[in-house]
C-alpha cells in the first residue's frame, strides 16, 4: 500500500483532533469535578447513574411516607394517653359515687364533670391532622363524632380507609387506627354514655357497673397503644434500613460520576503531553522534503 504525505497528513490531523477532545474532556472534569457531563460521554455509566437516581428519588419517597405516617401514629398516641387520662377520672368517680357514702346530690355533681369528660372524648375524636379528621377513616373530610339530640354520643359510620402506606418497595405499614377502633369497639363511648345516665338517674347499681365497663375500656385503649408502638417500632426499623441504603446508593453514585482532582490533573497533563508530541511529529512530517531522503 502506497502511503503518501497527504494520507500522513490526514491520519496525523485525526490523532491531533483526538487529542483536542481529550483535552477538552479533561478540562471539563478538573472544572467540573465529574467523570461526564453528558450521557454520550460514558452511556454505561450514564445508565448506571440514571438507575441510582430513581433508587434514591424512591427511597425519598419512602421516608416521606414514613415521616407521615411516624407523625399520625404520634399524634393518636397523644390522643390515646389523654382518653386513658379521662377514663381513669371516670373511673375514679364511678367507685366514688357508687359506693354507699355517695347520695343524690354528689351524683349530679359528678355528672357535670363526667359530661365535660364526654364533651373532651368528642372533641379528641375529631382531632385533625392536616386538614382532615384523623379517626375519620375513609371520610376524613367530616367530623368522626357529635352530640344528638338527646346529648349522647354518636359514632357516625366510620368506613375503614386504607391506612397502610409503603415504607420500601413491597412492604407497608399500617398508620393510626379510626373512631370505630378507639372509641366504639372499645367501649370508650357506651361506658361513658351508661355513667352519665346511671348518675342523672341517681341509679347507684348503675353507676358501679359503668365503673366496671370504664375498666374493660381502659384494657381496650391499652391494647391499642401496644399495637401502635409495634407499628412505630416497625417503622423506625424501616427507616434504618432505608438511611443505610440512601449512604450505599450516594457513595456509589459519587464513586461513578466523581473525580478526585489529583487524578483528573494527572490526566490533564497526560493529554497535554501526547497532544504537544503529536505537534512535534506532525511538524517534522510536514518539512520533510526529498533531500530528506537522498
Amino acid at each position: 500500500m502506497r502511503i503518501t504525505n497527504n494520507v500522513l497528513l490526514r491520519t496525523t490531523l485525526a490523532g491531533i483532533q483526538d487529542n483536542l477532545r481529550s483535552i477538552q474532556r479533561s478540562t471539563e472534569r478538573v472544572a467540573s469535578g465529574h467523570w461526564f457531563r453528558r450521557a454520550s460521554d460514558d452511556p454505561g455509566i450514564a445508565g448506571t447513574v440514571q438507575r441510582t437516581d430513581s433508587q434514591l428519588e424512591a427511597l425519598n419517597q419512602y421516608q416521606s411516607n414514613i415521616g407521615s405516617a411516624r407523625s399520625r401514629l404520634m399524634l393518636e398516641e397523644t390522643v390515646l394517653g389523654q382518653v386513658t387520662d379521662l377514663l381513669t377520672r371516670a373511673r375514679g368517680l364511678a367507685t366514688r359515687e357508687g359506693s354507699s357514702n355517695a347520695n343524690t346530690d354528689s351524683r349530679l355533681i359528678a355528672k357535670k364533670e363526667i359530661d365535660q369528660l364526654r364533651q373532651m372524648i368528642v372533641e379528641l375524636g375529631n382531632t385533625r391532622f392536616e386538614g382532615l379528621y384523623l379517626f375519620g377513616g375513609a371520610h376524613a373530610d367530616r367530623p368522626p363524632l357529635q352530640f344528638d339530640e338527646h346529648g349522647n354520643i354518636v359514632i357516625n359510620e366510620i368506613i375503614p380507609a386504607s391506612n397502610e402506606v409503603e415504607i420500601s418497595a413491597e412492604r407497608l405499614a399500617q398508620v393510626n387506627h379510626d373512631a370505630g377502633a378507639i372509641f366504639d369497639e372499645s367501649g370508650v363511648v357506651a361506658a361513658l354514655d351508661a355513667l352519665s345516665a346511671a348518675l342523672g338517674a341517681d341509679d347507684r347499681e348503675g353507676v358501679a357497673a359503668s365503673g366496671s365497663l370504664l375498666s374493660d375500656s381502659l384494657d381496650e385503649i391499652q391494647a391499642l397503644l401496644g399495637d401502635l408502638g409495634a407499628r412505630m417500632i416497625r417503622l423506625d426499623i424501616a427507616e434504618a434500613n432505608i438511611d443505610a441504603l440512601d449512604v450505599n446508593l450516594r457513595t456509589f453514585r459519587s464513586d461513578m460520576t466523581e473525580v478526585e482532582f489529583e487524578e483528573a490533573m494527572t490526566e490533564l497533563i497526560g493529554r497535554q503531553t501526547a497532544l504537544q508530541a503529536a505537534l512535534v511529529a506532525t511538524s517534522r512530517i510536514l518539512h520533510t522534503t526529498l533531500t530528506d531522503y537522498l
